[in-house]
């Protein structure tokens, strides 16, 4: 995680998002959305694979975002999985 602005917090992923590390991400993403920030940028440029338990967290991060008052962002980059599943998914920021 790195915070590149004030109120602006910055979490990339790397390897795989599946069914087995798709907690990992929910909690790093929640304790975020929790904290001080406005806008939290999820960086997935880095990733191999993106499941569609992957898509469930951000679904469940989306909501959160949203009764916290933060922007939440999500930046596939080059990973054709993430860029796959967020093409249908509606309602998020995608960069």
């Amino acid at each position: 995680m790195s915070r590149p602005a004030k109120g602006t917090a910055v979490v990339q992923a790397n390897g795989e998002v599946d069914l087995g590390t798709a907690p990992r991400l929910w909690e790093m993403l929640s304790q975020r959305l929790h904290g001080s920030g406005t806008k939290l940028i999820l960086d997935l440029s880095e990733l191999e694979f993106f499941g569609v338990p992957g898509v469930r967290v951000l679904e469940r991060a989306q909501l959160l975002a949203q009764e916290t008052g933060t922007l939440l962002f999500v930046f596939p980059g080059e990973c054709r999985s993430a860029r796959r599943l967020l093409d249908l998914r509606e309602g998020l920021h995608v960069l």
